[in-house]
């Protein structure tokens, strides 16, 4: 599967998401915080990249209507450099993330297509099909150990395209969003944020608090992966399902704080 590029590609791709303060955390909030024993998992809104967005919209009948699938990352914000025509680069600090979509909406015997490229599409990192049942959820796609890591500073591009009938078509739907690999160190304070307690922290932190830190230092691909890993593991812990919520509110993500994990491939 080719990638499409714009021409003006490149002008965005090497910038780091700035970050900016969460919320003031109100009196009910802080009374919430103090019964659980530890804080409120707030996502950190950050000024992210812009990239090119290619459609999810197919113009074949089958597809049109029954395949529906979204990037399972946060919309834009007002204070997000980006615009209708672009979508944002999300960060993660690990060499070989895993990656959500949302499927909506999905035909039966629908097979997908998941490609993984850097941004000039001079290296692929994985190519992968798989089918899909009729099911819908979040899903994640795993790029595997033993394929090329992550470039720390380096912004990537992944696309899935799902095949709705039993050939290949043009108008087959298809998404595509990125992601750049960071380090800690390339988070910048900002007035009324020091990044660097939160590092600290996280460098001992446990699994269950890892969440909560990846979210306030606004590494959304890691925060999902792990809040999504522990839910797995312990799915009747409440407190996790008041994080989740919490992250997809904060994301502004509500309306798909019930959909069903469907694993990782």
């Amino acid at each position: 599967m080719k990638l499409i590029y714009p021409l003006a590609l490149g002008l965005a791709l090497v910038l780091i998401p700035t970050l900016t303060p969460p919320p003031l955390v109100s009196q009910s909030e802080a009374t919430q915080i103090a019964k659980r024993g530890r804080r409120l998992l707030s996502w950190r809104v950050g000024v992210r990249p812009s990239l090119y967005r290619i459609g999810g919209i197919s113009r074949s009948a089958i597809c049109a209507t029954q395949a529906k699938i979204t990037a399972f990352t946060p919309p834009a914000r007002s204070q997000e450099t980006v615009d209708n025509k672009n979508t944002t680069v999300d960060t993660t600090l690990s060499s070989h993330p895993t990656l959500w979509v949302h499927l909506a909406s999905m035909p039966k015997n629908a097979q997908a297509q998941f490609t993984l490229q850097n941004a000039s599409a001079s290296e692929e990192l994985l190519n992968k099909r798989f089918p899909l049942t009729s099911q819908t959820g979040i899903l994640g796609i795993r790029l595997p150990k033993t394929s090329p890591g992550l470039k720390v500073g380096e912004t990537y591009f992944w696309q899935m395209k799902i095949q709705c009938g039993s050939k290949e078509s043009e108008d087959d739907p298809i998404i595509g969003s990125g992601v750049q690999r960071i380090q800690l160190n390339q988070i910048k304070p900002m007035p009324g944020f020091d990044p660097k307690p939160l590092v600290q922290e996280l460098s001992r932190a446990s699994a269950s608090d890892k969440p909560t830190l990846y979210a306030e230092l606004g590494i959304w691909q890691d925060a999902v992966t792990a809040l999504i890993d522990l839910q797995q593991k312990q799915p009747n812990n409440q407190e996790l399902k008041d994080d989740w919520r919490s992250l997809l509110k904060e994301a502004q993500m509500s309306e798909l704080t019930n959909s069903p994990i469907l694993g990782v491939r």
